[in-house]
Parts: C-alpha cells; sequence; structure tokens
C-alpha cells in the first residue's frame, strides 16, 4: 500500500469530548490557499514543455537488505522528464487558472540543437509562444530521480518498502525571455508491504519504472501549487456543548444555517458567563469564515482570545486544548483574511473556502 510523504490532515467527524464538560465538534472545509508565487492575472494560456535530457546517474537504483546495498544503473526512465509535464500539464488544465494550457508533445531536445541544462534562448521561447499562441512558457529543464528498495528479515515476516525521490528544476519565461520564476522541486513517495506474513510469494510492489513514473505524476500534480492557487483541506472546530442553546445552535450547523445558529451563539455571547462568551464568539467567527467574510471572523476570533487571556486558563480542567484551539484559529483567520484578498485579484468570481456539510 503506497503512502505519500507529504502532511496529510486527518479529518475526525463527530464531538471530540475533552476533560471539561465542554465537548468539540468538527467541520470540513476547502480552502483555497494563493500559489507561493504571483502570476500576472493578465497572463491567460501557457504552454508547458519538457526541456530536461533523459537522467542518467551513478546510483539510480538501490537494493538495501541489512548491511548490504546493491546498486542497479541499468533500468533508466528516460521519458521520465515527459511523464512529469504531461501530469503538470493535466493539472494546470483541471485548476482553470489559465484559459488555455498547452503541452509541446515531445522532449525539446529531439528537435533542439541544445545542451543539457541551458536554457531557452529568447528566440525559442518566442518560437514556442508563436505556435500556440501562449503567452508564458513553464518550462522543465533539469530532473533526477532514485529508488531506493529495503528488506528487512523478521522471524516471522518480511517487510518490504520503495523510497522514490525526485527533483524538478522548474523555469517559467515570458515573452522577453525574462524568467517569472525559477524554482528547485523535491518530493518523495514511499510504499510499503505492511510486513505481511512471509510465504512462498514474493512480496507483491510496483515495478521499478512504475514506481518512477507514480513519482514523475506526483510531482507534476503538486508542481501548479507553485504558480497557481491551490484546494487546500482544513479541519474546522467549534463548540457543541457548554449551554443548554449550543444543542438548537447544532442542529441548526448539520441543516448548514450557519446564519441562524450565529444568531444562536450571539445570544449566548451576550446573556453567558466569560467562557460561554469566549466560546460563543469563537462559533460566530467560524459562521463568518463558512460565509466568506473573513475579516469578520477574525474579529470575533480575537474576542474570544482576548476574553481567554483576560480569565488565564479558564478551562484549567481539561489542559489548554480549547485555549489552543481558539488561538491558532485567530492566527489562522488573520492569515486567511490576507490571503483573500491577494486571491481577489486572481480569481474574484470563486469563493476561497467551500463547506460541505
Amino acid at each position: 500500500m503506497g503512502s505519500i510523504k507529504r502532511t496529510l490532515m486527518l479529518l475526525a467527524l463527530g464531538p471530540i469530548a475533552f476533560y471539561s464538560c465542554t465537548s468539540v465538534s468538527t467541520v470540513s472545509l476547502d480552502v483555497m490557499r494563493p500559489a507561493e508565487v504571483t502570476i500576472p492575472p493578465e497572463i491567460l494560456s501557457a504552454v508547458v514543455v519538457d526541456n530536461s535530457y533523459p537522467y542518467s546517474g551513478d546510483s539510480l537504483h538501490l537494493f538495501v537488505s541489512g548491511a548490504d546495498t546493491l546498486i542497479v544503473d541499468s533500468i533508466r526512465v528516460d521519458d521520465f522528464g515527459n511523464r512529469l509535464v504531461q501530469a503538470a500539464t493535466k493539472s494546470l488544465h483541471n485548476r482553470m487558472f489559465f484559459d488555455n494550457v498547452y503541452m509541446y508533445p515531445e522532449p525539446l531536445y529531439k528537435v533542439l540543437n541544445g545542451k543539457a541544462g541551458q536554457s531557452l534562448s529568447r528566440e525559442q521561447i518566442n518560437e514556442l509562444l508563436d505556435s500556440f499562441n501562449a503567452q508564458v512558457v513553464i518550462s522543465l529543464e533539469q530532473v533526477s530521480y532514485q529508488t531506493i528498495t529495503s528488506t528487512l528479515q523478521f522471524e516471522n515476516f518480511l517487510y518490504l518498502t520503495v523510497d522514490a525521490q525526485g527533483s524538478a528544476l522548474w523555469k517559467v519565461y515570458n515573452r522577453d525571455g525574462g524568467m517569472l520564476d525559477v524554482f528547485l522541486q523535491r518530493d518523495s513517495i514511499y510504499w510499503d508491504n505492511e510486513g505481511r506474513p512471509q510465504s512462498n510469494e514474493d512480496p507483491k510492489m510496483l515495478s521499478l519504472r512504475s514506481t518512477v513514473y507514480s513519482l514523475a505524476d506526483f510531482m507534476g500534480d503538486y508542481y501548479p501549487d507553485r504558480i497557481v492557487p491551490y484546494w487546500e483541506k482544513k479541519n474546522r472546530y467549534y463548540f457543541s456543548s457548554g449551554h443548554y442553546l449550543y444543542g438548537r445552535a447544532d442542529d441548526l450547523v448539520k441543516a448548514n444555517n450557519w446564519e441562524s445558529a450565529a444568531r444562536v451563539w450571539y445570544y449566548v455571547f451576550e446573556e453567558g458567563n466569560k467562557k460561554q462568551k469566549a466560546m460563543s464568539a469563537f462559533n460566530i467567527a467560524l459562521s463568518y469564515e463558512i460565509r466568506g467574510d473573513y475579516e469578520e471572523a477574525a474579529a470575533w476570533a480575537k474576542k474570544s482570545v482576548d476574553i481567554v487571556k483576560d480569565r488565564g486558563h479558564f478551562l484549567a480542567a481539561s489542559g489548554t486544548m480549547d485555549e489552543t484551539i481558539i488561538f491558532e484559529y485567530y492566527d489562522d483567520l488573520v492569515t486567511r483574511a490576507k490571503e483573500a484578498k491577494k486571491l481577489e485579484v486572481f480569481v474574484p468570481l470563486i469563493p476561497s473556502s467551500l463547506y460541505r456539510p
């Protein structure tokens, strides 16, 4: 079974009980994040090219068994770069940031008389842009990959792992030959056989070529995070107990009626004790985030933070878990408010968060 070496968020559904009489429920949000690099919004089309040469390192594949290591260099994947470019083109197309995304059909080293690692010339850039009626060239310039297969023999089973690591140098060119971005991407993916019981059959793992292809697909799919906005799953919490009216608000949340739930929380905020005020302000903040008003959300989260600071560790019976959630949420909302303004320039018609009840 494969697993990816990136941080994946596990979404917990339903209430989470702390040691106090407070419980917290969760909701899942798809949050739009701005890209690391700002591509001018007037750029509507791009062509993606493979300007890399086939990689030929001296330790392409390593087989490790105990203290012994075997190096295999005879299994080369010369179309690793082209496979990576195909995946990146598909990912860019699916994200719909550009109106049009094109891909040059074959590696440029087969049609251009260039040298390995050489940047595209201004003439080559303009020829590509004119051929596809595009505004920027997204070029894969260099690639490398390596697989490491390890086996551990235990008394009752054989444990086998495969680690695939890769790098890709990307450049984004405009018509003047200038570079809008230069980025060295490094990623890895990992498989294991989960310590399956030893038998007469060999553990079933991907072939080396399939492993490298999977790495290329993975890297190509994630590279666009660098240059275009992307969706990210986030877990959000809200207090679902601590006041008798919270049950009513929870029913409204489950019906996706966040505005009415906020009215209930506001009543508790006005009439409740300080602990209930802090929890209600926190919940109201979430309701505003769900409805797309990040500045108001941050303002209510700040009210919750201020109340907590004023009372000190007001949920001491539950450790500081509740307080940590409140503080971290406020920080995240401040960031979201800034990101939302940045995103409005590029994707004004797309909400920057989607709630799926």
